[in-house]
């Protein structure tokens, strides 16, 4: 069978219906996880985080305080907007402090990376949406295909009457598996 052929057999057993089924599978296997918005300010020392803590107790807004003291300067733009996030896509000690927070509540001590010192805000939590089929659709198209290919062949091979002929035209002889020799019958001994 040529790729082309096995294509060919193959495309019109490949149902949305199918795709549909194989993802509702992937996603019931997958529990959702957990995910945090969380807001970030980056300082280079403790005493700094500190002064920024005492600040937000005082009443001090994080949005402000994050765009003027911030050294993660791509989020303190955005009032230091981390955006949603898994506990896995953070550095553990980040990841573990955003996570026991609750919706509004930063750290109310400065959290140490190999980043610096951070103080920590969650805006949100949630769980994360699975992957909408669309943006996986032509993947599991592949695996799928790729099942269903393997699943054809096999069935030919098993109906299939295989015979192999040597280069002068005539059967070859399977050459017969070794089986060892059975061992004698030991002789009982006399007591």
């Amino acid at each position: 069978i040529t790729d082309l052929t096995l294509r060919e057999k193959i495309k019109p057993m490949v149902t949305d219906e199918k795709i549909k089924n194989l993802y509702d599978g992937i996603v019931k296997k997958s529990p959702a996880e957990e995910e945090v918005k969380a807001r970030h300010i980056l300082v280079a020392t403790e005493k700094d985080a500190k002064d920024i803590i005492e600040q937000l107790n005082k009443g001090g807004d994080f949005n402000k305080l994050a765009a003027d003291k911030s050294t993660d300067t791509a989020s303190a733009k955005q009032g230091g907007d981390l955006g949603y996030f898994t506990k896995k896509t953070m550095v553990p000690a980040f990841a573990e402090a955003a996570f026991a927070l609750k919706n509004g509540d930063y750290t109310k001590t400065p959290v140490k990376t190999e980043f610096g010192y951070h103080v920590i805000k969650v805006d949100d939590k949630r769980k994360a949406e699975p992957v909408k089929l669309e943006k996986v659709k032509s993947q599991l198209e592949s695996k799928l295909s790729d099942e269903m290919a393997n699943e054809y062949v096999e069935g030919i091979r098993k109906k299939a009457k295989i015979e192999r002929f040597g280069l002068d035209g005539k059967p070859m002889v399977e050459p017969k598996p070794e089986v060892p020799p059975a061992e004698a019958p030991k002789k009982e001994e006399k007591k």
